[in-house]
C-alpha cells in the first residue's frame, strides 16, 4: 500500500513524523515494512520580533518543503483492514488530501488535477482526476465524514 498526496502544498516536519508514528504504531514490527519516501528538509527560520535591522536571522523554526501532487509519501504492507485504519490516520494527521493506493498502482508517476468545486456553504468538495503514467483514468473522491472541515459542515 501508498499513501499519495493529492493537493500541491507545503508539508511540515511534524505532519510527517505523526503519520510516520502512527504508521508504526498500526503495523506488526518485524513481519511488515514501513518506508518513508518524503522528508521535508527545507530549514525555515523566523526574523525575530522586534528587532531592528541587522543582527542576521534567528535559529531555525521548522522544516518544510513543497509537495506536488501524485507523490508518494509512505510505503508500507499490511492486511486491507489495517491500511484503511492507518488512511484515516493519516489523513487526520495530514494538513494536504492524501489518497491510499493499492499494489503497485503508486510505483507509477500520476498527474493529479483537483475537480472539486465549493458546496452551497462555499467549502471545498474533495473531488480529484487521477491520470496515470500508462494512461489510464481514475476519479477519485474523499468521503464526506473525512473532510477537513468536517465539524464546520455539521453545524451550518
Amino acid at each position: 500500500y501508498g499513501i499519495v498526496a493529492l493537493e500541491t502544498g507545503a508539508l511540515g516536519f511534524k505532519a510527517v513524523k505523526s503519520s510516520k508514528e502512527f504508521i508504526a504504531h498500526n503495523i506488526e514490527r518485524g513481519k511488515h515494512r514501513l518506508f518513508v519516501r518524503y522528508f521535508p528538509d527545507y530549514p525555515i527560520s523566523l526574523r525575530p520580533s522586534n528587532t531592528r535591522r541587522g543582527g542576521g536571522k534567528n535559529k531555525v523554526a521548522e522544516y518544510k518543503d513543497y509537495v506536488m501532487a501524485g507523490r508518494v509519501l509512505f510505503e508500507f504492507d499490511c492486511s486491507p483492514v489495517v491500511a484503511t485504519i492507518i488512511y484515516n490516520g493519516v489523513f487526520r494527521r495530514m494538513p494536504l488530501a492524501v489518497m491510499l493506493v493499492n499494489g503497485d498502482k503508486h510505483r507509477n508517476p500520476a498527474k493529479v488535477t483537483d475537480v472539486g468545486k465549493r458546496d452551497r456553504y462555499g467549502l471545498k468538495v474533495y473531488d480529484y482526476k487521477i491520470e496515470y503514467a500508462d494512461g489510464s483514468m481514475a476519479d477519485f473522491k474523499v468521503p464526506r465524514r473525512m473532510y477537513k472541515d468536517h465539524i464546520m459542515r455539521k453545524c451550518v
